[in-house]
């Protein structure tokens, strides 16, 4: 949004800031900023937001059926979430990114002190104000949710194999095998959706667009020392807790940097020690600390369609920090795609050729 490119520098000079950059990294990452700035116009933040309502407000239906009768259905909540701040002055209610959620239909309420210690007895007298989103879904255990959904789709008749993709063997405009480390896959029809590592699979097609990474850090706390009942967004220290199975999941951070540098494991540490400020009482012992990579287009948007110069191979990648949300959605609009059906959601706003980048160009 604007607020974000007005506060970047703000945000690179401060050594608690959630935005991370490594600067040996800046030359290659500068076009993608460049492209990052143009879309944070107000014109263009409307036009994206009104696209990514698109797929977010239809992502819960369409789990719907795949969780129905599985374990994900218990993984699957419905309480809410919770941003809160510590100071009433630090939330503006009339700001740029409130807003935009009220035109897109958003549902959110403004709470105090005492509404807030009703959501999580745990809240009570630590924040001055909070802004609660009564219809957000959330998961209590994202890996245990998915490979439930991957048992679904074995159980009825899918196949999952793990290999190293190494490339594609073409002809007449048509992907006829994918290459692994395992052999060759024949294929009717290909799907790239392999989150940051997508870019290198296009490429091999003979096309681009400019995926970057944002990497995540966090930290999962088996026994943190107290309970929360929702998810909740420290948004003074830039950093979230959510109820997770066994513990919270405290999560934070976006780091850009390349796919491939090593993790600095200093900053899910320092999410713990940004958390206390606020929880004092909150334990870390046994920590598990992780670092993850998100797949970042410059406008936001995933990227969904036909690949250029093959019209049997799709892409289904660039979701950012919403690719669980938007994950089944996703997989639905290419099913459709593939099937010649009209699709859910429009897709324009998604194809891959909004950015016109051709490999080696």
């Amino acid at each position: 949004t604007p607020d974000v490119i007005r506060s970047l520098p703000h945000l690179l000079r401060d050594p608690e800031s959630p935005l991370v950059l490594r600067m040996r990294y800046l030359p290659r990452l500068a076009p993608w900023m460049i492209r990052f700035a143009l879309n944070s116009r107000p014109s263009r933040v409307e036009a994206i937001s009104t696209a990514l309502y698109s797929l977010m407000s239809r992502g819960l239906d369409a789990f719907r059926p795949l969780v129905a009768g599985t374990e994900a259905e218990a993984i699957l909540k419905n309480r809410g979430h919770l941003y809160a701040y510590r100071r009433r002055d630090a939330l503006d209610p009339d700001s740029f990114d409130l807003r935009l959620r009220q035109r897109r239909g958003v549902t959110y309420e403004i709470l105090d002190d005492t509404a807030m210690a009703r959501l999580s007895p745990a809240f009570a007298g630590r924040f001055e104000v909070g802004i609660y989103f009564p219809k957000a879904h959330w998961t209590a255990d994202p890996q245990a949710f998915t490979q439930t959904l991957l048992a679904s789709f074995v159980a009825n008749g899918g196949r999952f194999e793990r290999a190293e993709v190494r490339g594609f063997d073409t002809s007449d405009g048509r992907v006829l095998q994918v290459r692994t480390d395992n052999g060759a896959v024949a294929t009717g029809a290909v799907v790239i959706a392999a989150g940051p590592w997508s870019r290198g699979l296009l490429r091999r097609l003979g096309s681009d667009v400019p995926l970057d990474v944002e990497r995540g850090y966090g930290a999962d706390l088996p026994d943190p020392g107290f309970k929360i009942d929702v998810p909740i967004v420290l948004a003074d220290v830039h950093s979230a807790l959510t109820p997770h199975r066994t513990g919270f999941r405290l999560a934070g951070y976006d780091e850009l940097a390349s796919i491939a540098a090593p993790a600095d494991m200093r900053l899910p540490q320092r999410l713990i020690r940004s958390a206390q400020k606020v929880f004092p009482e909150l334990r870390a012992d046994g920590a598990a600390f992780w670092m993850r990579r998100r797949p970042a287009t410059p406008d936001s948007l995933p990227v969904i369609g036909r690949a250029p110069r093959f019209p049997n191979a799709y892409l289904a990648f660039g979701h950012g920090h919403k690719g669980l949300c938007m994950g089944a959605i996703t997989g639905k609009l290419v099913q459709q795609l593939m099937d010649g059906e009209p699709t859910t959601v429009d897709v324009a706003p998604f194809r891959p050729t909004r950015f016109h980048v051709v490999a080696g160009l």
